[in-house]
């Protein structure tokens, strides 16, 4: 089981992984991300919400 963690940067920080696949995603992807009232706790988190922003635009 992944970690989990209350906000996005501490995620980034602790998670390598997570880091580096956020840093590769579009920018305008990366804001509707942050822009969240609840943010990823994992990286299968991340890569969850990344998917749903993409399917918006």
């Amino acid at each position: 089981m992944e970690p989990t963690y209350s906000d996005l940067y501490t995620h980034l920080k602790k998670d390598p992984a997570m880091e580096t696949y956020f840093s590769q995603l579009p920018g305008y992807i990366q804001a509707q991300i942050r822009a969240r009232e609840h943010q990823p706790a994992s990286l299968e988190d991340l890569k969850r919400m990344a998917n749903e922003s993409k399917q918006v635009f």
